[in-house]
């Protein structure tokens, strides 16, 4: 302590100590708070995602690029069972599995990305999924085209098909980007 008096430094160093010892057992406490987050928010997201004891696994089926939306947002849906995405695939015309009979009994979600005017856009649905209280939280990428090359003049609207868990229990689902933004989210009580 330069430039102060011997006596005075002393004093200032003791106070300073004081201090120190109040702030720390204060600043350890709130180190050692569990994180709270609300939901809603990207940290809640972030934190669902990194809890081991959320964790679950999905499988994504199938993917297809033109699934005929019906509008530009992401959307997601629950399927209860193979005859119930067979009568989402008649539905839209199209087929995700080559057969039928070929998905194994389980509940399904479709995840949608939306129409979009070009090519080059994707939709991959991550293995890790996440159960708090009573949502499954998927974790999607959204691709999009190079602003550097081309993409091809033709209306597409990718979509996946996902085999839920089986042993976790939940009644909603929430499906959200790789910057931990909900884009989608599927209630039975939510319209359809």
């Amino acid at each position: 302590m330069r430039g102060f008096p011997p006596a005075s430094a002393a004093l200032l160093a003791a106070l300073t100590l004081t201090a120190c010892a109040q702030v720390t057992p204060v600043a350890e406490g709130v180190a050692q708070l569990p994180r709270k987050a609300v939901e809603g928010t990207v940290d809640f997201l972030e934190f669902v995602f990194e809890r081991p004891e959320l964790s679950v696994e999905v499988l994504e089926v199938a993917r297809l690029q033109q699934c005929n939306s019906s509008g530009r947002e992401a959307s997601l849906e629950m399927l209860a069972g193979p005859a119930a995405v067979v009568g989402w695939e008649e539905a839209r015309a199209l087929q995700f599995t080559p057969k039928s009979g070929e998905l194994l009994p389980g509940l399904y979600a479709v995840a949608e990305m939306g129409e979009r005017n070009t090519g080059g856009y994707a939709l991959l649905v991550s293995r890790k999924a996440a159960v708090k209280d009573d949502a499954l939280y998927l974790k999607a990428t959204f691709l999009s085209p190079s602003t550097a090359g081309m993409a091809s003049q033709q209306l597409t609207s990718p979509c996946v098909l996902v085999a839920l868990p089986g042993q976790a229990e939940f009644h909603r689902l929430v499906l959200v980007d790789q910057n931990n933004q909900p884009r989608a989210s599927w209630s039975p009580l939510a319209p359809k």
